[in-house]
């Protein structure tokens, strides 16, 4: 399946300033995107960092935004219809849209209609390690479709990206 998304973002109400903040945010994020894409590559057009390690991704991204920003942000699952299956685990930002490593910013529906009817987004409110680790079936496993896959890398990836935006 290949999962293809456009940055995107909403007009909405916004602080004077808070739109090239915005913009700012949202091609850093893309180009964080772009560089988790060379380093672990695609699969059948789809990004690997989407095809196992999503959730560990997830994580660390998540640790090191809400360490360095006052708005947080939270995990966020695609669920099947009746709750059993997660498809694949990304972060809610605090302006409303989601981002992962693979496919970058995008909007809640960009994301579901990649998906079977009835997919549903369920976001995690209170941060719980159990969850996300039973969620990603395994935290701490290896990656078929992402063999090179490195924590390290993931986490000097995300941290040279995070430094290129200004703490508010």
């Amino acid at each position: 399946m290949a999962v293809i998304f456009c940055s995107c973002r909403h007009a909405g109400d916004q602080k004077p300033g808070a739109e090239n903040y915005h913009d700012r945010q949202v091609a850093v994020l893309n180009h964080l995107r772009n560089e988790v894409n060379l380093t672990y590559g695609y699969r059948n057009f789809s990004p690997c960092i989407n095809q196992g390690p999503c959730g560990r991704f997830a994580k660390e991204f998540r640790e090191q935004w809400n360490a360095r920003f006052k708005e947080k942000v939270t995990i966020a699952f695609v669920m099947s219809a009746d709750g059993t299956d997660c498809f694949h685990v990304l972060v809610k930002l605090p302006d409303g849209n989601y981002f992962d490593g693979g496919n970058g910013v995008t909007t809640g529906s960009n994301v579901l209609q990649q998906y079977p009817a009835g997919t549903r987004m369920d976001v995690m409110v209170e941060y719980d390690l159990k969850r996300l680790d039973e969620m990603s079936h395994g935290l701490n496993r290896s990656y078929e479709f992402c063999p090179n896959y490195s924590d390290e890398m993931t986490a000097k990836l995300i941290r040279n990206h995070l430094a290129m935006l200004p703490k508010r």
